[in-house]
């Protein structure tokens, strides 16, 4: 076949088309350049896609997910559910109970009234002999020292003459001796020292018992009886240093009552002059109206309670105190049977609302 043979013509056009012509491909391949503006322009379409579904999921958010609100009016504050899961916030109901209040008080270890005695030189003379001294054991009638007196020789001896008999012993010797049993604690003479009659020269202590007065409020004192038990205890030692009952009270001054303890110190634990702390444990039943020492709080010097008036509000109430045995506290004043006190998140609570 000649090449005129294969010439063919456009039907469009009219334009013979040769075998060269026939032979190409029917479209040219885009160029490199043209590839990379599609792939940049679908990157785009893709960020601009995911701005908008952040946006919207944004907008989406639950309420709960918010920041806490808080409201405060006076002394009652608002808060939103948000506020009451992050502080933790529960409520229980005040009720009325039997009670067994635990009292505790700071004083001062001091020697035991009846079991401390000073001893005054009888004669005006000098000491001949010392028997005793500091931190010995003594009995009762035991010589602490002897007294050499001029004056009481010739006593002694004018007395003798009266009598016809001859003076037995050294004449003007006086044994000054111990009124108690018990320790010496004080020793204020030396062998061979001038004293007056009137002067203090020995002091002897029984250190098994000793004496310590705290001051409680009137209020938490009626609680207590003579005979209640009483632990002793220091911060600088743990543990329980010693045991003790109430031996006495009385009023003193700012509606406080003054309570005497005595202490019984057997171990020798204690020393007078050492401060300690007492609980005293109640034996006065009564009912009270209690609530978790932990629900109470100090706004301005006061204890007060809030009071829960609904699930998501509460108001600060100040409230008179009773007694307490560490874990539930009286309340005398200020609350009602029947009320709600938030228990948890108290310290938040007050933070919060800046009372």
């Amino acid at each position: 076949m000649s090449f005129e043979e294969e010439r063919h013509c456009d039907s469009l056009s009219g334009t013979s088309i040769g075998p060269s012509t026939r032979s190409m491909p029917p479209s040219l391949r885009p160029s490199r350049r043209k590839r990379g503006i599609g792939r940049a322009f679908f990157w785009v379409a893709g960020v601009l896609l995911s701005a908008v579904g952040f946006v919207a999921a944004k907008r989406a958010v639950p309420e709960r997910s918010l920041p806490d609100l808080l409201r405060v009016d006076a002394r009652t504050v608002s808060y939103s559910a948000s506020f009451a899961e992050h502080a933790g916030i529960r409520t229980i109901e005040v009720r009325e109970r039997s009670f067994t209040p635990v009292l505790s008080a700071s004083g001062s270890i001091d020697f035991e009234r009846n079991h401390v005695a000073t001893i005054d030189a009888n004669v005006l003379g000098t000491v001949r002999r010392v028997a005793k001294y500091e931190g010995d054991d003594v009995k009762q009638g035991e010589v602490l020292a002897e007294m050499d007196s001029a004056s009481q020789a010739g006593r002694e001896a004018a007395g003798s003459l009266r009598a016809r008999k001859i003076p037995r012993g050294t004449l003007g010797v006086s044994l000054l001796r111990s009124p108690l049993a018990g320790t010496v604690i004080e020793r204020r003479v030396i062998t061979g020292q001038s004293v007056r009659g009137e002067s203090v020269v020995f002091v002897v202590a029984n250190l098994e018992r000793l004496n310590v007065d705290v001051n409680v409020d009137e209020a938490q004192g009626n609680h207590l009886l003579v005979g209640d038990r009483v632990e002793l205890s220091r911060e600088a030692a743990p543990g329980i240093l010693g045991m003790g009952s109430v031996t006495g009270m009385e009023r003193a001054a700012s509606a406080k009552l003054r309570v005497h303890i005595g202490v019984d110190n057997r171990t020798r634990r204690l020393r007078p002059g050492q401060t300690v702390t007492a609980r005293i444990f109640a034996s006065q039943l009564s009912p009270a109206l209690l609530v978790p020492t932990r629900a109470l709080a100090w706004v301005a010097g006061q204890p007060t309670v809030f009071i829960a008036a609904s699930a998501r509000t509460a108001s600060a109430a100040a409230v008179t105190l009773g007694g307490c045995d560490g874990e539930q506290t009286e309340i005398r004043l200020g609350l009602a049977a029947g009320q709600r006190v938030v228990t948890d998140g108290v310290s938040k609570l007050k933070e919060a609302s800046f009372l």
